[in-house]
């Protein structure tokens, strides 16, 4: 069936839009890529037609999804309640049979111990995280109410630690970089974290378009190389040559802080400041196991599992080889961690 659809890629210029495009080209009759500013990016010439368009703008998506088959929303924006909306009423309005909405672990609370899976749902108290899990949790249960009241063919896909080719190497999801090589970490950092290839997402989501019988579930991407956060910048400084650091970051200690600098700046009258809850701290800090049983056994996905592979496309894929004389080449690489 695939093609013989019509796809719509909502934030088709980002970093995952970016590996699910070149995936749908050529496999789908017709490919719109849809960002806010399309110029730039491409022209039709290779099979796929880029479009200037906001999710914010309602009559602009029942423009846009006119025709479609089936819709990828991966934007990200201000509004992410109302974005979902706008772009769900146009896929209801048109008969669109499948819309695949790109959430994140950030919607889940992953503050305990143990591990989660799909059946959990997003974090029951979104009021207590910040802006972006929030709107993304509470996206979800929209999309999910319209399928059970109006039939949307809605599917949630939840990729974690999205890392690869054209992304970033200073991951914010491992901690807070107030320099490009320190990195200050949610908690001790020596738990597994779930990383992902962006190429397994894009996989995922490609596998999403025709599989029968998902519409209302929810997928945890989630990979299986397991790295700690000191690991994965301990790789960094391998890697690179560079002089990576990790430090841990008490998160009882960096909720008090923040804390303590609201009430300072009310005392000063400098204005407000959004306090980050502690609930959001510990979730940041993903001491849960996520798992991505679902997603292997009913889209069929295999994400990566070779460590060497996730080195190579993680971190390789984005590095530049120093130039002649630089002092790194002289200097002994650091041990591999965890060997």
């Amino acid at each position: 069936m695939a093609e013989q659809d019509t796809v719509v890629v909502l934030g088709g210029a980002g970093f995952i839009g970016r590996h699910l495009v070149e995936r749908l080209r050529g496999q789908v009759r017709q490919l719109r890529v849809v960002s806010r500013r399309a110029a730039g990016y491409g022209d039709a010439t290779g099979g796929v037609e880029y479009l200037q368009g906001d999710v914010g703008d309602r009559e602009r998506m029942r423009e846009l999804l006119r025709g479609a088959s089936v819709v990828y929303h991966l934007t990200l924006e201000d509004d992410y309640v109302r974005g979902a909306g706008n772009v769900a009423d146009a896929c209801l309005e048109h008969g669109v049979r499948r819309m695949v909405f790109a959430s994140t672990s950030d919607a889940l609370y992953l503050g305990r111990a143990g591990t989660i899976d799909e059946r959990a749902g997003p974090d029951p108290k979104p009021h207590l995280r910040n802006s972006y899990s929030r709107g993304k949790a509470e996206s979800e249960r929209l999309l999910l109410g319209l399928h059970r009241s109006r039939n949307l063919g809605a599917v949630i896909m939840r990729p974690c630690l999205v890392v690869g080719r054209g992304g970033m190497l200073s991951h914010g999801g491992i901690g807070s970089w107030p320099a490009p090589t320190c990195c200050v970490g949610w908690g001790d950092g020596a738990h597994p974290m779930p990383f992902v290839l962006v190429q397994d997402v894009a996989d995922a989501m490609v596998r999403a378009l025709d599989t029968p019988d998902i519409d209302g579930r929810s997928f945890n991407l989630a990979g299986d190389v397991f790295l700690s956060a000191r690991e994965y910048v301990a790789l960094l400084a391998e890697r690179t040559r560079r002089d990576f650091r990790f430090f841990p970051r008490s998160l009882f200690g960096y909720w008090a802080l923040g804390a303590f600098k609201s009430v300072v700046k009310r005392v000063l009258g400098k204005g407000p400041i959004e306090e980050q809850p502690y609930r959001d701290i510990k979730s940041s800090a993903m001491l849960t196991r996520i798992d991505n049983s679902a997603a292997k056994q009913l889209l069929g996905w295999r994400p990566n599992a070779s460590r060497e592979v996730f080195i190579r496309e993680a971190i390789d894929s984005n590095l530049e080889p120093p130039p002649p004389g630089d002092l790194r080449l002289e200097a002994p690489p650091p041990a591999t961690p965890g060997r």
